[in-house]
């Protein structure tokens, strides 16, 4: 049973706007919630907020501190939020640039600065960017931003300030939402999702704009879309239908693509919208009328293997009646004899890998025998092998010269090393493909310590990988990490140190709701792997055993093996 996810997204109050009598005070964040509708197009029933205007004779300080309160109210274009400006400043400021997610439990301070300005001090916790990336801080960090102010009829406005809004942890979690948009990889049979954060209020059409502006600066190479970038394709409304459905009516400048491209964009659209936890189910529409989509030619999520494996006292195993009284069942016939480690397998369950007992030979055999076991590389230490849908092994020298090798189930004169010059010099300890064969998970160490990469393999249409994108860090409260694996769509399973505790800990991170601590080791595990399919997580010892979380604990298993794994 999988552990209860932490709902770190809770519905909590947002931060109130109040005014502020002295240069220094807490910002509240237990105001009730009010839900009504909100003029132009916004997401029926969405929550919203009420900002408060500047209040007669503020003074600097409070107006500073109403402006940055105000942006919970983006009605009318943050019009409330401009009233602290004066009009040459409301022109230019553009409040959809950033937003500064702030802790609530700490005290906003407005101080002097030079030059007769004014400094605001916040701790900052993350950053949302215009396209609704969010960059979580490692730990709240304080940053002090600077405002200009003046008399405007003899009321205090602000006359300079940053782009942006500033939002509470709680305000920003009622307000804003987490997302998928999905785009296609190159040979199109995948969708791949591509995390963000999108104010509730705007429900389908942010979601439009999003698939239409494109994907994240990591998946930008690596990905394709049939959503147009034309105007028009961000129009959208959204009706509830009689089965208290989400209707949303597709734009004309998808509905007159060709066959093709529409199917795989109407593909795309449903399962973005549906990622929405705003809209309650969804139906897409034009002129009236429900679109079928062609279940023959669907493209669908990718999500992780539900099938334990292992590696056995030789060859590679199946845990799937594991405690059985029958002998493990022996997955790769060219292996059953083979003592090895780090075993994979690919989804569709016939190319498979491992390493020998050493790490020092990456072997690659079939599980039907249609290919012969060969040793695919030889010679180095590797890290454990991760076998994609496109018919290649992926591993890795663990002193990176900057590039990955990706070796191919068809045989020598395809294998590729694939370039990644953010890694050189780097100490890789762990990889792993994620099931759409396109994001991937790098782990890897410096003198500065580990760190979790999040990057995409750019391929042709043919699957063959040419190289790795720029990637973006994956933040977590653990130090030491030692192995990273994908969990869920959007999370991944990791071991390493709890600082707090100073003991080897084990947790899911999830890219939108944090991150959740599974139960308490048993000592020397080294190795573990998980499946939300599955809802199961695994674990395996340096001494050879296995156990499987019950989601309160960890039970041993009759099976001698080390080294589970998901197929």
């Amino acid at each position: 049973m999988r552990p209860a996810r932490r709902d770190v997204l809770r519905a909590a109050g947002a931060a109130a706007v109040l005014g502020l009598g002295t240069a220094c005070a807490r910002i509240p964040t237990d105001s009730p919630i009010a839900s009504r509708t909100l003029s132009g197009k916004s997401q029926p029933g969405a929550p919203y907020v009420r900002a408060l205007p500047p209040a007669p004779d503020a003074t600097a300080q409070e107006v500073v501190s109403g402006f940055v309160q105000a942006g919970v109210g983006s009605e009318d274009d943050f019009a409330v939020a401009r009233d602290y400006l004066t009009e040459a400043a409301s022109e230019v400021w553009d409040p959809s640039a950033l937003i500064t997610i702030y802790s609530g439990s700490q005290e906003l301070r407005v101080e002097p600065a030079a030059d007769g300005r004014l400094s605001v001090v916040l701790q900052v916790v993350a950053l949302v960017d215009a396209r609704g990336v969010r960059n979580q801080l490692s730990s709240p960090s304080s940053r002090e931003m600077e405002v200009a102010i003046e008399e405007v009829e003899g009321q205090w406005r602000l006359s300079e300030v940053p782009d942006g809004i500033f939002l509470s942890e709680a305000a920003f979690e009622t307000l804003y939402g987490p997302a998928r948009l999905y785009f296609l990889d190159p040979r199109e049979q995948h969708l791949v999702p591509d995390h963000r954060w999108f104010p509730l209020r705007r429900g389908a059409a942010a979601v439009l704009e999003g698939l239409a502006d494109g994907p994240s600066a990591f998946l930008e190479s690596a990905v394709t879309s049939q959503v147009p970038k034309t105007s028009g394709v961000t129009d959208a409304t959204t009706t509830t239908g009689p089965d208290g459905s989400a209707q949303i009516t597709v734009p004309t400048a998808i509905q007159n693509l060709a066959s093709r491209p529409r199917a795989l964009a109407l593909f795309q659209l449903e399962a973005s919208l549906r990622s929405l936890r705003s809209l309650s189910g969804v139906r897409l529409v034009h002129d009236g009328q429900e679109l079928t989509l062609d279940e023959d030619t669907r493209i669908e999520r990718a999500l992780p293997g539900h099938r334990p494996i292992a590696a056995g006292p030789t060859g590679i195993i199946s845990l799937s009646d594991a405690g059985a009284e029958a002998p493990a069942v022996q997955l790769v016939p060219a292996l059953g004899e083979v003592e090895v480690s780090a075993p994979a397998i690919g989804q569709d369950g016939i190319l498979a890998a491992a390493l020998d007992p050493a790490g020092s030979t990456v072997l690659i055999a079939t599980t039907d025998d249609s290919l012969p076991m060969r040793e695919a590389a030889t010679g180095g230490a590797f890290v454990a092998p991760r076998v994609d849908d496109a018919g290649y092994v992926w591993t890795a020298t663990r002193s990176s010269p900057g590039a990955l090798l990706a070796l191919s189930g068809q045989g020598p004169d395809l294998d590729a090393k694939v370039d990644a010059p953010w890694l050189a010099g780097r100490t890789i300890r762990t990889l792993d493909v994620a099931a759409d064969a396109t994001r991937m998970i790098v782990l890897s160490t410096d003198s500065a310590g580990a760190r979790v990469d999040l990057c995409a393999v750019v391929r042709d249409t043919e699957g063959v990988p040419s190289s790795l994108t720029e990637p973006t860090t994956v933040r977590t409260l653990l130090t030491d990490v030692t192995q990273v694996s994908w969990y869920d769509e959007v999370a991944l399973i990791m071991l390493g140190t709890e600082p707090s505790a100073e003991e080897r800990r084990a947790q899911i991170v999830d890219f939108a709701s944090g991150q959740e601590s599974l139960p308490l080791l048993v000592p020397g595990t080294d190795r573990l792997a998980g499946s939300v399919v599955a809802d199961a997580v695994w674990a395996g010892t340096s001494d050879g055993e296995l156990l499987r979380s019950d989601g309160e604990g960890w039970t041993a298993v009759d099976q001698t093996g080390r080294d589970p794994s998901f197929y």
